[in-house]
């Protein structure tokens, strides 16, 4: 019986520690990743189990329970139009867009307009 038990724990374990050490820091809740680990390999069994049920973003538990979440890091929107510095990094670009497309036309005026003087002087003297 205590074979068994072992084994279980030891995957468990090992299990876990994988999950814990490919998780991105900021995405680790209740407690810091390197605190969890410590308590992963401590604690075996337990720790294994907390860890899958409540450690990460992704737990199966993690969802459903009300405040753990944490908090520290911003939370990214889901749909860019809820990103506000996509929105306004859109708006910079159509400004840019805007005002390359007014300098570009502002030119082609003054092109115009001298193609225009050009030829005036070209017909009042005739050399």
């Amino acid at each position: 019986m205590l074979i068994p038990l072992i084994i279980v724990s030891l995957g468990v374990m090992i299990y876990a520690l994988i999950e814990a050490f490919s998780t991105p820091s900021d995405r680790t809740r209740i407690m810091p990743k390197g605190i969890w680990i410590v308590v992963i390999i401590l604690i075996p069994l337990i720790g294994g189990v907390l860890w899958l049920l409540f450690g990460n973003e992704n737990a199966y538990l993690a969802s459903t329970v009300q405040g753990f979440k944490k908090t520290t890091g911003p939370s990214r929107p889901s749909n860019p139009d809820d990103d506000e510095e996509f929105l306004r990094s859109l708006d910079i670009q159509r400004a840019q867009k805007r005002r390359a497309e007014e300098l570009d036309k502002r030119e082609r005026e003054l092109r115009r307009r001298e193609e225009e003087l050009d030829e005036d002087d070209g017909n009042q003297n005739p050399a």
